[in-house]
C-alpha cells in the first residue's frame, strides 16, 4: 500500500507552517473552528485537484473558497484577511510506497497577488521526503518560479491545470479509476443517512446526465408544427367563414342589379305613359285656347261702342265752367288722399318700425344692468303714434343706437372666440375622428416623424430585397400585471414610440433616419441598436422589467435594459430604498430625487392588445366629449346672434327719421277737410248731375267690359302657358327617354346573358300590377336586399377584422380586399396545408428517432450499468463480514415507476425500422408514451423540473440491503431500520463505503494502490461499542483511515486508531500536537 506519512502546510487558514505525521490510522481532533476540517480539505485539495468540496461535512452548502484558505479569512468586515499582499502557499502530501520501500512527494504550490486571483500548480516528487528547504528561502515560503528552480531535478511531474492534475494522482497513485475522485469528497461529507434511496445516490450511484434537449427540442417541434397545422386549419375555416359571407354580399349585389334594371326599366316605362299624357293635355288646351279668342273678340267690338258714348257725354260736360272747377277740385282733392295715403303708409311704417324697435328693446330690458336710455327709448316708443317733440325724441334714438352699437361690438368680439373656439374644436374631431379610423384597422396614431421614419426604412427595405419590417416598440410589448400598467406606460413615455429593426438592419436605418434629420423632416424618433443588448436577456428580479413581456426578443431585452434598473415599490416609503424605483401610481424616485409622473403621459395605453380597445373607448368618449363642447359652443352663438338681432339699430334709424310723419299727417287731414266742403257746394248744379250720372255709368260698363277681356285674356294666357309647359315637358320626357334607354342599354352589356331572365322576369312582375305598384314592390324588396347586404358585409368585414386582429394580416378589412384573402385560402390550401402535413410526419418520425436512441437507450444503457455496479460492489461485499452478518445490495424496478421501466428495459426498443407510435411496443407502453411526451413539450423552466426525475436513471430502481446473518437467514434494511436505534442502523452504510473504497484500490491496474479513506465528523449518534467495533472492523481492511472528530469521541474512537492528533488555536494561529494515553502511548 502506498501510505500518507506526512502533511507539510504552509499559509493554509491559520497554519502558518506546521508538518503533520499520519500513522496507519489517523484521529484528528479538535474544537470546533480549531481546524480539523482545514487540515482534510487539504488533503482533498491536493489528492482530488478541486476546492469544490471543502468544508461539506459541517455545511452541506459549504462556500470556503481557495481565498479564504491561504489568505485566512477572519470572517470580520473591517478586517476580513490576516494575510494581504502577495502571498505564497504550499501543500504538500508525503506517501511511503511499502513495495517499494521508497518516498514520494505530491503537493500544490500558490501564488496569489491579489484576492480572488490565485495561480495554483500542482507536482509530482519521486525518491524525496518532506524537507523544510523544498518549500522556503529563510522564513520566506517559495514562489511556483522558486519552487520549480530549486526542486527542478526532483519534480518528475509539473501539471498547470485541475486536469493534468488529475491524470497524474490517477498514474501515480496506481492507475485507479476516476470514481476516486468523487468517492473522497463523498467519504468526506458522509452523514447518519436513514433513507437506503438517499445512500444509494449520495455514494453509490453517480449521477448521469441524459442530454434529451435535441429530444425535447424534436417533441417541442413536433407538437409546435402540429399547433402550426392546427393553426393554418383554423386560419382556412376561418377564411372559408369569410368567403361564404363573401358569397352572400356577391349574391345580394347581383340581386341589386338585377333590380336595378327593374327599377330604370320601369322608369322609362313610365315616362313614356307620361308622354302620352302630355300629348293629351296639349290637344285638350289647345281647343280651349280658340274658344276663349273667339270670346275675347266679341267683347271688344261691344267696348268699342260704349266708350264713343261716354266721349260725347264727357264733351258736352267739359262746356260747363262749374263743372271745370268742380273737376278741379276734386282733382285736387284725389291728390291730397293719395298724399294722405303716402303719408299713412308712411306712418305706418313708422309703427311697424317702432312695433319692431319695441320687441328688441322689450328684451334687451331683461338683460341686468341695462343702460337707463333704453327705458327712457321704451317709454317713448309706447307713444310713439301721439309725439310731438320730434327733436328731444331723435336725441333719445340717437343715445339707444349709440348703446346698441357699443353692445353690439363687445357681442361679436366674443362671438369671434366662440368661432375660434369651434375651429379648434372641428380640428380635434377631425384628428378624433381619423384616430377611430386608425384603431379600427388596429393602427395607432404616432407622432408624425415616428411614421415617416418607419415608412422610408420600409421603403428601403423593398427595395434591397429585405422582407423584414421596422415595428415600434410599444407593438411588441404586453404587461402580465395590470396594478403596474400606469408605471410601466408613464415611465417609458415616449421611448414607447421608439422604432425597432433587426441588428443587421440597423444601420441602414440609421442612414435613412441621417437624411432626414439633414432634410429637416425628422427628429425626436428614438432608433433603437438592438444588436448591443445581448446582456439583458434576464430581467432582474423584483424590476418594473419583470411585469413587461415579448415576443421580440430584441424587444424584451431593450425593455430589461431601461426598465430592469427601475425597482418596483408599492408604497412610496420604500422609494429612497433603491438608485431607481417607482409605485403603481407613478411616483418616481431617481437621481435622489423623488417626482409624480404627469397623468396625461400614461392615461392613453398603447402597449398592449389591450390598448386598442381602451384607446377605442378613449376615442369615442373623446368625440362624444367634443361634439357636447361643439353643441354648447353653438348654443352660446345662436344666444348670442338672437342678442346681436335685439340690437340691430335699422329700426330705430327708421324710427328716427319718419318720426316727422305724424304732425304732417294731421295738416293734410285738414286741407281734406276744406276740400271736400268745396266740392260739396260746387255740385248743386242738377243737369250737370244727371249727365255726370250717366257718363259715370257708362264708364262703370266700360270698366266691366274690360274686366271680362282681361280675365279672358288671363285665361287665354294661362292656357298658352299649359300648352307651352306641356310641350317643354314633352321635350324633356323624350329627352329622359333617350338617357333612360341609354342607361337601360349600359345595364343590359354589362349583365350580358342575365338580362334575358331579367326582361322575363319583368314581362311577369309587371303583368298584373301597375308600374307605380310594381315599383312601390320592388323598391321595399331593394331596400331589404340592401339590408341583407349590409348585413353580410358586416358579417364579412367582422369576420376579416377578427382574421386580421388574429394572424397580423395586413389587407384590409373590405369588399374590395377580399381577393387577398382568397389569394391567402388557396394558398394555405393548395400548398401550406400539404407542406405543414408533411413536415408534421418527418418531425413525427424525428422525434420517435430521438426518443428511442437519446432517451430510451441510454436510460437502459445506464441502468444496465448500475446494475453491474451492484454486482461489483455485492461481490466485494460477499466476503467481508461485520458482526457475524453480511450485506448485499438490492435493486428492484420501482413500485412507482415499475411501467417506465418495463419500457426502458423492453428490448423491443431497440429494433430498428419500428415505429414506437404504433405495433407491439406503442400498445405495451402507450400510456407512459404518452405522459412523458407532454412533460417533454412543457416550457423551459417547468419542462426541466418536471423532467429531472425521469431523465435520473436511478429513479426507476428501488434499493434495499439484505443483511444475513450467522445461521443463514436474512433481514432487509427497510424493515428493521424502522425497529433499531439510529447508531444501528449506520453501520450497513460505512461497512458500504469501506467496501467501495476497498472495490476502488483493488481494481487498479498500476501495481501497488494507495489506501487512503477520510471521513469528518465521523460516528455521530452511534454508541461506544458500535463505533468500536466499526472501526476494528475497517482497521482489518486495506485501507488507511483518517477521521476527524469533536474531543468527546476520543475515548471512544482513539484507542482503536495508530495516531491521535489534537488541532489547537490560539486565535489566529492553529497548531498540531500529538495525543497521549496514561498508559504511556501517545
Amino acid at each position: 500500500m502506498k501510505k500518507l506519512t506526512r502533511l507539510k502546510l504552509i499559509n493554509w487558514h491559520r497554519f502558518s507552517d506546521v508538518t503533520i505525521d499520519f500513522g496507519d490510522s489517523t484521529l484528528i481532533s479538535g474544537e470546533n473552528g480549531a481546524g480539523k476540517s482545514t487540515l482534510l480539505d487539504a488533503i482533498q485539495f491536493v489528492v482530488t485537484c478541486s476546492t469544490n468540496h471543502f468544508n461539506k461535512a459541517a455545511h452541506e452548502n459549504g462556500k470556503r473558497k481557495l481565498t479564504g484558505y491561504i489568505r485566512c479569512k477572519t470572517g470580520r468586515e473591517n478586517h476580513p484577511y490576516e494575510r494581504t499582499g502577495e502571498i505564497s502557499a504550499h501543500v504538500a502530501l508525503e506517501f511511503y510506497e511499502e513495495s517499494k520501500e521508497k518516498y514520494f512527494v505530491i503537493g500544490a504550490v500558490i501564488d496569489s497577488a491579489t484576492e480572488g486571483q490565485e495561480t495554483v500548480v500542482r507536482y509530482l516528487m519521486d525518491n524525496v521526503m518532506l524537507e523544510d528547504e523544498m518549500f522556503k528561502i529563510g522564513n520566506r515560503p517559495r514562489t511556483i518560479t522558486e519552487f520549480r528552480s530549486f526542486n527542478n531535478k526532483n519534480i518528475k511531474l509539473f501539471a498547470k491545470t485541475n486536469a493534468e492534475g488529475k491524470k497524474m494522482m490517477k498514474q501515480r497513485f496506481g492507475r485507479i479509476e476516476d470514481k476516486f475522485f468523487q468517492l473522497i469528497p463523498k467519504a468526506l461529507a458522509f452523514k447518519p443517512i436513514d433513507d437506503i434511496k438517499d445512500f444509494v445516490y449520495s455514494y453509490v450511484l453517480d449521477e448521469k446526465e441524459v442530454n434529451i434537449d435535441h429530444l425535447r427540442e424534436n417533441v417541442r417541434s413536433y407538437q409546435e408544427l402540429e399547433k402550426t397545422l392546427e393553426g393554418v386549419k383554423n386560419r382556412i375555416e376561418k377564411l372559408s367563414e369569410i368567403e361564404c359571407h363573401h358569397k352572400a354580399v356577391v349574391d345580394c349585389i347581383q340581386s341589386d342589379r338585377m333590380y336595378e334594371y327593374f327599377m330604370a326599366q320601369s322608369d322609362l316605362d313610365l315616362t313614356k305613359e307620361q308622354i302620352g299624357v302630355l300629348q293629351d293635355e296639349i290637344r285638350r288646351e289647345s281647343y280651349r285656347l280658340e274658344q276663349l279668342n273667339a270670346k275675347c273678340s266679341s267683347m271688344k267690338k261691344e267696348l268699342e261702342n260704349k266708350e264713343e258714348v261716354r266721349t260725347l257725354l264727357l264733351a258736352e260736360l267739359n262746356a260747363n265752367s262749374d263743372f271745370q272747377t268742380l273737376e278741379k277740385q276734386k282733382k285736387y282733392l284725389k291728390e291730397l288722399q293719395e298724399k294722405e295715403e303716402i303719408q299713412y303708409q308712411e306712418k305706418k311704417r313708422l309703427l311697424e318700425s317702432g312695433k319692431k324697435a319695441g320687441q328688441k328693446v322689450k328684451r334687451l330690458l331683461e338683460i341686468p344692468d341695462v343702460d337707463e336710455c333704453m327705458k327712457q327709448y321704451d317709454e317713448l316708443l309706447h307713444r310713439l303714434k301721439d309725439t310731438e317733440d320730434v327733436v328731444s325724441a331723435q336725441e333719445l334714438i340717437d343715445r339707444a343706437i349709440a348703446y346698441k352699437k357699443h353692445m353690439s361690438t363687445k357681442l361679436q368680439r366674443k362671438n369671434l372666440e366662440i368661432q375660434s373656439r369651434l375651429n379648434e374644436i372641428a380640428a380635434d374631431l377631425q384628428e378624433t375622428e381619423q384616430r377611430i379610423s386608425n384603431l379600427k384597422q388596429h393602427r395607432f396614431s404616432y407622432p408624425s416623424a415616428v411614421q415617416l421614419l418607419m415608412s422610408r426604412v420600409e421603403q428601403e427595405l423593398l427595395k434591397i430585397g429585405r422582407t423584414a419590417k421596422p415595428r415600434i416598440l410599444c407593438e411588441m410589448l404586453e404587461i402580465t400585471d395590470e396594478t403596474w400598467r400606469n408605471a410601466v406606460e408613464g415611465y417609458l413615455n415616449t421611448q414607447r414610440f421608439y422604432v425597432l429593426v433587426e441588428p443587421e438592419h440597423f444601420d441602414i436605418a440609421l442612414g435613412i433616419y441621417e437624411k432626414l434629420r439633414r432634410e429637416k423632416k425628422a427628429y425626436g424618433v428614438g432608433l433603437i441598436n438592438s444588436g448591443k443588448l445581448e446582456e439583458y436577456d434576464i430581467a432582474p428580479a423584483g424590476s418594473l422589467a419583470t411585469v413587461v413581456e415579448s415576443k421580440s426578443i430584441y424587444a424584451k431585452r431593450y425593455v430589461n435594459m431601461v426598465l430592469g434598473k427601475v425597482h418596483m415599490c408599492k408604497r412610496v416609503d420604500e422609494l429612497k430604498q433603491y438608485p431607481v424605483s417607482i409605485t403603481p401610481n407613478c411616483m418616481r424616485y431617481q437621481n435622489h430625487v423623488a417626482s409624480a409622473i404627469r397623468p396625461e403621459i400614461y392615461t392613453t395605453p398603447f402597449i398592449g392588445k389591450n390598448a386598442f380597445k381602451v384607446q377605442y373607448e378613449q376615442a369615442l368618449q373623446k368625440k362624444e366629449d367634443l361634439n357636447r363642447q361643439k353643441i354648447e359652443c353653438k348654443d352660446r352663438m345662436t344666444h348670442m346672434e338672437v342678442t346681436l338681432q335685439w340690437l340691430e339699430w335699422d329700426d330705430d334709424t327708421d324710427v328716427k327719421y319718419r318720426i316727422t310723419i305724424v304732425s304732417e299727417l294731421k295738416r293734410t287731414g285738414l286741407e281734406i277737410e276744406k276740400c271736400e266742403t268745396e266740392i260739396r257746394n260746387l255740385q248743386q248744379n242738377t243737369t250737370m248731375i244727371e249727365k255726370q250720372i250717366r257718363a259715370d255709368e257708362m264708364r262703370k260698363e266700360c270698366e266691366e267690359l274690360k274686366s271680362h277681356i282681361s280675365k279672358s285674356d288671363r285665361e287665354s294666357g294661362a292656357c298658352e302657358l299649359k300648352i307651352s309647359n306641356a310641350k317643354d315637358r314633352l321635350v324633356e320626357c323624350e329627352d329622359e327617354c333617350i338617357h333612360k334607354n341609354e342607361l337601360i342599354t349600359d345595364i343590359a352589356q354589362k349583365a350580358e346573358n342575365e338580362i334575358v331572365l331579367w326582361k322575363k322576369e319583368y314581362e311577369k312582375q309587371t303583368g298584373d300590377k301597375t308600374l307605380e305598384q310594381f315599383r312601390q314592390n320592388f323598391d321595399r324588396r331593394r331596400k331589404a336586399n340592401n339590408t341583407t347586404k349590409e348585413n353580410a358585409d358586416k358579417k364579412m368585414t367582422s369576420a376579416m377584422y377578427d382574421y386580421k386582429t388574429a394572424f397580423d394580416f395586413g389587407a384590409a378589412a373590405t369588399l374590395e380586399a377580399y381577393p387577398e384573402y382568397a389569394a391567402v385560402q388557396e394558398r394555405l390550401v393548395n400548398s401550406e396545408l400539404l407542406n405543414y402535413e408533411e413536415k408534421v410526419r418527418k418531425a413525427k418520425l424525428s422525434a420517435e428517432e430521438e426518443f428511442r436512441e437519446q432517451f430510451l437507450s441510454k436510460l437502459q444503457e445506464n441502468m444496465k450499468q448500475a446494475q453491474g455496479e451492484f454486482r461489483e460492489l455485492n461481490k466485494a461485499l460477499k466476503d467481508i463480514t461485520f458482526s457475524n452478518e453480511r450485506y448485499e445490495f438490492l435493486y428492484l424496478p420501482s413500485k412507482s415507476y415499475g411501467k417506465y421501466y418495463d419500457m426502458i428495459m423492453d428490448d423491443f426498443n431497440v429494433v430498428q425500422g419500428e415505429s414506437i407510435f404504433s405495433g407491439l411496443f406503442h400498445e405495451n407502453h402507450k400510456e407512459v408514451i404518452d405522459e412523458l411526451f407532454s412533460k417533454l413539450a412543457l416550457d423551459q423552466d417547468n419542462g426541466i423540473k418536471a423532467l429531472d426525475e425521469f431523465t435520473d436513471y436511478r429513479t426507476y430502481m428501488d434499493y434495499d440491503i439484505k443483511i444475513t446473518h450467522e445461521d443463514g437467514s436474512y433481514s432487509l434494511y427497510s424493515k428493521v431500520c424502522e425497529e433499531k436505534s439510529g447508531g444501528e442502523t449506520q453501520t450497513p452504510f460505512y461497512v458500504t463505503v469501506a467496501a467501495s473504497f476497498v472495490q476502488l484500490y483493488n481494481n487498479n491496474i498500476g501495481g501497488e494502490a494507495i489506501g487512503l479513506v477520510m471521513f469528518d465528523e465521523a460516528f455521530n449518534n452511534m454508541d461506544d461499542e458500535r463505533i468500536g467495533a466499526v472501526l476494528e472492523f475497517m482497521n482489518r481492511l486495506p485501507l488507511q483511515i483518517v477521521i476527524a472528530a469533536p474531543p468527546d469521541k476520543i475515548q471512544y474512537i482513539g484507542p482503536k486508531m495508530q495516531e491521535t492528533l489534537l488541532v489547537l488555536t490560539d486565535d489566529k494561529v492553529s497548531f498540531v500536537e500529538e495525543y497521549r494515553y496514561a498508559s504511556g502511548r501517545k
